[in-house]
């Protein structure tokens, strides 16, 4: 029996947390902007951030505290706090300062995360005002408005929830996210939060969440930008706890199966986008070259507009797996879309054209690139390009 089950909702399924979001008019008014998750106990925290030298003032912030026990994260929208200095990063501390009085905890044990237009301070004195009102909204149930809260051009609201059972019981997992554009490999301007009723140590959580990562929002692209402010966080409660190997083993791969969920649902709001598919290298030299090769594939824009036009054009494919730096050697590369090869051991092979235009015409597929050399294997997950794109983004507001 699986361990692992996916359950309804989101946030509101793991109730040791209580959750707010509200209207604050950041930028524009009538809609959710400014939002919090709460722990009354103390919590350990694992993150991954943006690697952009021009990082967000709530980035540095959340660097600078992630190691402390923590029991809470204050979140906006509609506003990066990036590129904006000094002042930028002493707004930050002053919000999570005054919040720590209105929640009697230590300003170091929160942290921060911002979404939004880059340049421009936030509107500190009316965020602080609307602080008490966030307070006193935090309930369990609040957990279903945070999805929401925390977009900018997403089309939809990103969540997922599963339980998991342990020798020590079962436990529950939830997850929000927010991204659709500016999603490249090392996260983007994509903002995540996952929040646990299992126990564990800070240095397991630590590693057990860099491995999701790497293989869920470091494993994805959309335009190739970097964004200033990408954030993701796990909060699990910081109490003593007996789990056995096997414990820590399920606790890994549900979390495994939450950051490659919450990935998956960020290419498929990409921006324009009309397909969501799969780069799948196998038999690659080692690791390195696995990411190599897919990383390559996923950003080609020429693969990419080749997506969008239903045009299975192996050569693009070839070509950008030839540049990649992965070491190739064209009497042994392969080209499958799903399981129909185009290019087959170095040579184009006939291939029934019907049902491989049912398969590029589907909203989902797999792109598998043979390399031929070793064992090693690697996926992404990328989007198409389209012309709303390009629309959404020259008409997006500086």
């Amino acid at each position: 029996m699986n361990p692992i089950i996916e359950m309804p909702g989101g946030l509101e399924n793991v109730s040791i947390f209580k959750y707010a979001a509200i209207e604050c008019g950041i930028r524009y008014q009538n809609r959710l902007d400014f939002s919090l998750i709460y722990s009354k106990e103390p919590c350990w925290a694992a993150g991954a951030f943006t690697t952009n030298k021009m990082c967000a003032a709530p980035v540095i912030l959340c660097r600078q505290r992630i190691k402390n026990p923590i029991h809470a994260i204050l979140i906006n929208a509609t506003n990066a706090n990036a590129a904006t200095g000094k002042q930028g990063l002493e707004n930050a501390k002053l919000l999570t300062k005054e919040l720590g009085k209105l929640l009697s905890i230590d300003e170091n044990s929160i942290l921060m995360a911002s979404t939004g237009i880059i340049g421009v301070q936030l509107p500190v004195d009316k965020m602080k005002h609307s602080l008490p009102v966030l307070v006193n909204n935090l309930s369990t149930e609040a957990g279903t408005l945070l999805p929401r809260a925390i977009m900018t051009t997403d089309t939809f609201p990103k969540q997922y929830a599963i339980s998991f059972k342990t020798s020590t019981g079962t436990y529950s997992m939830a997850g929000i996210a927010k991204g659709a554009g500016m999603i490249a490999p090392n996260m983007a301007t994509l903002l995540c939060f996952v929040v646990t009723d299992f126990p564990t140590e800070q240095h397991i959580l630590n590693k057990l969440f860099y491995e999701s990562v790497n293989v869920s929002l470091n494993a994805i692209t959309i335009d190739g930008d970097m964004s200033t402010n990408d954030t993701a966080i796990i909060l699990s409660p910081a109490r003593p706890s007996s789990h056995t190997e096997n414990d820590i083993k399920v606790f890994g791969e549900a979390l495994h199966v939450m950051m490659r969920k919450l990935a998956y649902l960020i290419v498929s709001d990409a921006e324009g986008a009309t397909k969501c598919v799969t780069i799948k290298v196998i038999h690659a030299a080692n690791d390195t070259d696995a990411k190599k090769a897919a990383k390559s594939i996923a950003e080609s824009l020429l693969v990419k507009t080749a997506m969008f036009g239903n045009d299975p054009n192996w050569g693009r494919i070839a070509c950008a797996a030839g540049y990649s730096g992965a070491q190739l050697q064209e009497e042994t590369l392969s080209i499958y879309f799903d399981s129909i090869p185009l290019f087959k051991n170095g040579t184009p092979v006939e291939y029934e054209k019907e049902t491989l235009i049912k398969i590029l015409q589907k909203r989902e597929y797999t792109i598998t690139v043979d390399l031929g050399i070793g064992n090693s294997e690697f996926e992404y997950l990328t989007s198409d390009l389209s012309y709303d794109y390009v629309k959404i983004n020259a008409e997006y507001s500086t």
